[in-house]
């Protein structure tokens, strides 16, 4: 596991901000996944393999705020990814998968930057 990464933060909500100036956040191997993650820096996107944790049930909301950077992900087959955001460069790149059934997991990717993009590939 990658472990530049421990929350800065973690609001009375739960979510859990990681912050960064310079550089990205980077998790890959066993690693908790936060129902609600919140990734802020200035230079640098999120880069997360979802494939090797255990998901925790219900919807998860992954937030990430940078000027420069986007958010690279790997899922399992089993979730389902929803993006939205706003970025003057940079687009959305979704793989299809076919995450449907009782143990399906929703993950909804809010992406707010001047240029980054969201790329998903199934693992």
């Amino acid at each position: 596991m990658d472990t530049n990464d421990s929350p800065a933060y973690t609001g009375k909500n739960g979510a859990r901000w990681y912050v960064s100036l310079l550089g990205g956040t980077k998790r890959r191997g066993r690693w908790p996944v936060p129902t609600d993650m919140r990734v802020l820096g200035t230079l640098g996107g999120a880069n997360l393999d979802l494939c090797e944790t255990d998901l925790p049930p219900g919807p998860l909301t992954l937030t990430k705020v940078s000027l420069i950077g986007g958010v690279s992900l790997r899922v399992p087959a089993n979730v389902e990814v929803e993006a939205e955001g706003v970025r003057i460069f940079g687009g959305v790149r979704i793989e299809p998968g076919a995450a449907t059934g009782p143990d399906t997991v929703r993950l909804k990717v809010r992406e707010y930057s001047l240029i980054g993009g969201v790329h998903v590939q199934r693992g």
